[in-house]
């Protein structure tokens, strides 16, 4: 588990003028493209690293403009391009930003949240913050897969907690929410409207500890959905939606 506490010497905040200033203009990221040719000779030399020892093969794919300390491919999404050979399996871990996977080459399963999901190619899948997950390749061929993450955005604010050698959930564990039962805790009046501007005057205890609403592992098979765009081709030519 990661020890939150920090201890700090003093520090000073000082003032900047700004009187007659504007804020400064976007620093805006050029489109960059990666090829496929690129792509592959990145499988190819991942794929022949000796296994690490949490079996993470996977290299970042950067753009020229990235800050230092929150190396993406946007501003704030991160891509990682992983790689699990035949019959490899990763330590569990987990961290406070949420994924998109999408396995581009083999297949394979991930526990996730107390469930296993196997995939295929081109499936896709969702990582919810916090939960633990590990991958594994149980096919023949190299498992590739293209993550998405939020990582970089939590990296800048410096609030992205990693967590590795975890445990994964059993399949019978649930979220719970954090709201306490101690009445003496919980504002009898709730939220209602101040005004008549549509404003809502919010207790102190619901800002800092709002009803959870979970969220779950998504999976969205390749062969489901074209199946379902091959119903939307079928319409021909007159459909422009």
């Amino acid at each position: 588990m990661h020890d939150l506490k920090r201890e700090f010497g003093p520090a000073q905040a000082s003032f900047v003028d700004q009187t007659g200033e504007r804020p400064r203009e976007n620093h805006y990221w050029a489109p960059v493209i990666v090829t496929r040719e690129a792509i592959d000779a990145e499988v190819a030399r991942l794929a022949a690293l000796p296994k690490p020892q949490d079996g993470r093969r996977h290299s970042l794919i950067v753009h020229p403009s990235a800050r230092a300390g929150s190396p993406g491919l946007a501003p704030g999404i991160q891509v990682s391009l992983q790689v699990l050979l035949p019959g490899e399996t990763t330590q569990p871990m987990r961290h406070n930003a949420t994924e998109v996977n999408f396995c581009i080459r083999g297949g394979g399963s991930t526990r996730i949240a107390g469930r296993t999901i196997a995939f295929r190619q081109y499936d896709v899948w969702n990582h919810p913050a916090f939960a633990a997950y590990s991958h594994t390749n149980d096919t023949d061929d190299i498992q590739v897969r293209l993550v998405y993450s939020n990582t970089p955005l939590l990296q800048h604010m410096e609030v992205y907690v990693p967590e590795f050698g975890v445990e994964l959930e059993a399949p019978t564990e649930t979220m719970t929410a954090h709201a306490s039962d101690d009445p003496k805790r919980r504002n009898p009046f709730g939220m209602f409207p101040i005004g008549e501007d549509g404003g809502l005057l919010m207790p102190y205890e619901t800002l800092i500890n709002p009803q959870v609403i979970e969220s779950h592992p998504l999976h969205f098979s390749w062969q489901q959905v074209k199946a379902e765009l091959d119903k939307l081709e079928a319409l021909g030519s007159e459909y422009v939606g």
